[in-house]
């Protein structure tokens, strides 16, 4: 996979992933040429997607990125994870929130913030999705109550919650995005699961807002060397 990304870039690998998973490239001109803007991946079953965006380039290479699903609320919970770093001791001594989960490994590695104690302890009790976010630590994921705000090129509805996947490193390798998805549609079964979410399932926000104006099919690019 590594061959590819740097001979094609990290787009040649997320318009792949586009590909297999029944979803659609979207690029700033509308046509497959143009530079990728987002993903929008469909979570089977549903109609929910999940969307993918680059949010900062070095040359080739995505070095920030957001993976994101929206659902309406049922309450105002809401969560954030972060990788415990050294300067976080201190802010613990001073009184900062960090919840656990009594997983020593999970607790030992993030800090774990939330409106509800209780809930933050709920919706980890999944044995998957700890495994999950261990597998490939976010630099940060949590609920964005202000998704409208913090992305406004989605079109996406102000009273709408979004879970967010944020990965501070470069993301050009199809596992990657699998275990970014994977995280998020957890999340949010877990969020569904815990009477977070209005309703018995997550909706989806308005496809034709999510197109950013512009959509393209993701280019059916097949190689018998890529990894899948």
């Amino acid at each position: 996979m590594k061959f590819h990304s740097d001979l094609f870039g990290w787009e040649y690998v997320w318009r792949n992933f586009a590909d297999e998973k029944g979803g659609r490239a979207v690029t700033d001109s509308g046509e497959d040429e143009g530079k990728l803007t987002m993903l929008s991946i469909p979570v089977e079953g549903t109609g929910v997607r999940v969307m993918f965006l680059p949010e900062a380039r070095h040359g080739k290479k995505a070095t920030s990125n957001s993976v994101l699903v929206c659902y309406p609320p049922a309450c105002d919970f809401a969560f954030s994870i972060f990788q415990e770093k050294v300067h976080h001791q201190l802010g613990k001594a001073l009184g900062m929130q960090d919840l656990q989960v009594q997983d020593e490994l999970f607790d030992g590695k993030f800090m774990i913030q939330g409106t509800s104690p209780a809930k933050v302890k709920e919706l980890f009790l999944d044995v998957q999705l700890r495994e999950l976010i261990l597998l490939q630590a976010p630099t940060l994921l949590h609920i964005d109550t202000k998704a409208a705000k913090s992305y406004p090129k989605l079109g996406i509805p102000a009273d709408v919650h979004a879970v967010v996947y944020q990965y501070d490193e470069v993301m050009d390798k199809l596992h990657q995005l699998q275990t970014a998805y994977d995280v998020v549609v957890a999340v949010l079964q877990q969020l569904g699961a815990i009477g977070a979410i209005s309703g018995v399932e997550a909706v989806a926000i308005d496809e034709e807002a999510t197109e950013l104006q512009t959509e393209s099919h993701p280019k059916r690019l097949r190689s018998p060397l890529l990894d899948r």
